[in-house]
């Protein structure tokens, strides 16, 4: 016993042999070192936003719920500094052509899709970034930055009166991603690989006056721009979908490149793959009108079972959604509450009390710890991270749940409460709410949220004087009204939790 004592009053996590952190990297094709800065030292990220003439959809969710998992980890694993930023094209031939479609000024169409679209990161618990961006907002800068362009003889006028890059100003186009020689060959109208910087207006259009005629920028432009405005000639790091990297990034970095004089642009471009509908190879798009709008998501799934539906991939592959991957997803989580719950009962003596070997869950933990490091530093391998979690909760389990007569002590129940608060920490910090005591779901309107506790634990208290009863004289229709207390709790947000002779309860969230 006294050894026992020992342990729990030094429990505390042995500090692991940190390797250097790799991430993926497009242009070496590889996972190179990530440098990491102190912390006080800005980080900076820029993350492409959307184009606002639709609601947003299942594939926008895991783009954005994926680079918010790696975000919180570079800010509390890696004690990073990370200032986010993220742009929103309000003005777009999609725009345009959704204006037309629904006759409403294209102004209210963007404002309209951009608000909904905010709304809906905050249900899936993205945080939001520190600096938001409009294109429209940013005309003098863009025509700026392209004016320096032409003027250093990166691009040239058409005849039309549009301004296009020329690529063969950069001989490094395509150090993003391997590009076919047919793609970037120079010929005719210089190329048929140069892209817009300006697109000349065109008739019943909005467009903006500049020195090299009316018109509107194009979309690569926007986010060199505004991310150079932010953060200057260097970015840590430079975020979107998989089907960014050509040609929206490649040309951005292009650009950016010959705008500020510089080798490389982005330290670290990070794609997230794709989300596909169970059965079809394509991606979601509006266009093949195979989405699933993200409020449609949330009237099915929680916010919390879509972020484990994204941590149990990595970041860059590809992802189908269905019934049969998201169920897996609910039952993770399932099992993480359950284990919260179970822990909960355990140490307030509502579960059967058996004895634990501290030792060994100390070891255990300690492993887990150092095993979880190794999976984040290994380009944010999230799945790995959390079967790691899972594993430990699967230990304490384990010793909670077999049968001993030996009598418990402090020390026992300190460490598992203390694993306990181990595994929420991490799970708040990937941004499962769901397990946060202190953003608990009540799903009542009531001004004393104490007293609707102690009305619940008076039912329960009921509950387990039937359900006793029904124990000793193993009275089918008692254990039925048990079952009928217990489903009318479900129906108001309640779970209850068998253990025995007693009962645990807490709030759900349908």
């Amino acid at each position: 016993m006294i050894t026992r004592l020992r342990h729990a009053r030094n429990f505390c996590i042995k500090s692991s042999l940190h390797t250097t952190p790799q991430i993926y990297s497009c242009k070496a094709r590889k996972k190179i070192p990530l440098t990491l800065h102190s912390s006080n030292v800005a980080s900076t990220f820029y993350t492409c936003g959307p184009t606002v003439y639709d609601t947003a959809h299942i594939g926008h969710a895991s783009c954005y719920v994926r680079l918010d998992i790696l975000q919180r980890i570079l800010r509390s694993h890696f004690n990073q500094n990370i200032v986010t930023a993220m742009n929103i094209t309000d003005i777009d031939d999609k725009i345009i052509r959704s204006a037309e479609e629904q006759k409403k000024p294209w102004q209210e169409i963007s404002r309209h899709y951009e608000e909904e679209f905010w709304d809906d990161l905050k249900r899936l618990n993205v945080r939001l970034p520190d600096i938001k961006m409009r294109v429209t907002e940013n005309i003098p800068a863009i025509i700026a930055f392209i004016s320096k362009l032409l003027n250093s003889g990166y691009a040239y006028k058409s005849t039309e009166k549009s301004v296009y890059f020329d690529i063969s100003r950069y001989p490094q186009y395509g150090k993003l991603q391997n590009i076919p020689s047919d793609e970037i060959r120079v010929e005719g109208r210089k190329s048929a690989a140069d892209f817009a910087l300006w697109k000349a207006a065109k008739p019943n259009e909005p467009y903006w006056d500049s020195p090299f005629g009316q018109g509107r920028p194009g979309w690569h432009i926007e986010c060199s721009t505004m991310a150079s405005q932010i953060f200057g000639n260097r970015l840590n790091f430079h975020a979107g979908g998989m089907d960014l990297r050509f040609p929206h990034h490649e040309n951005e970095e292009a650009q950016s490149c010959c705008y500020h004089q510089v080798l490389d642009w982005v330290d670290y471009w990070i794609h997230t793959g794709q989300l596909h509908l169970v059965g079809q190879g394509s991606k979601m798009s509006k266009s093949l009108k195979n989405t699933i709008s993200i409020r449609e998501l949330l009237d099915q799934y929680s916010a919390d079972e879509f972020r484990m539906f994204c941590m149990l991939s990595h970041y860059r592959n590809a992802v189908e959604y269905g019934d049969e991957t998201m169920t897996v997803s609910v039952n993770v989580l399932k099992k993480f509450q359950s284990f919260f719950d179970d822990c909960k009962a355990y140490i307030s003596g509502v579960k059967p009390a058996v004895a634990i070997d501290v030792s060994l869950l100390h070891t255990k933990l300690n492993e887990a710890d150092q095993q979880l490091d190794s999976y984040l530093r290994n380009d944010f391998n999230t799945a790995g991270a959390i079967t790691c979690l899972g594993d430990l909760a699967s230990e304490v389990n384990k010793m909670m749940n077999h049968s001993s007569e030996e009598i418990v002590i402090f020390s026992e129940v300190s460490t598992v409460q203390a694993i306990a608060n181990y595994i929420q920490a991490k799970l708040i910090m990937f941004g499962f709410e769901s397990v946060d005591d202190a953003k608990r779901v009540v799903p009542f309107n009531a001004a004393d949220n104490r007293s609707i506790d102690q009305l619940i634990e008076s039912f329960i208290e009921i509950r387990g004087t039937v359900r006793n009863q029904a124990i000793l004289s193993k009275d089918r229709n008692l254990f039925a009204i048990c079952d009928q207390m217990r489903d009318h709790l479900r129906d108001v947000n309640v779970e209850v939790k068998d253990h025995g002779k007693s009962s645990s309860w807490r709030y759900v969230k349908q």
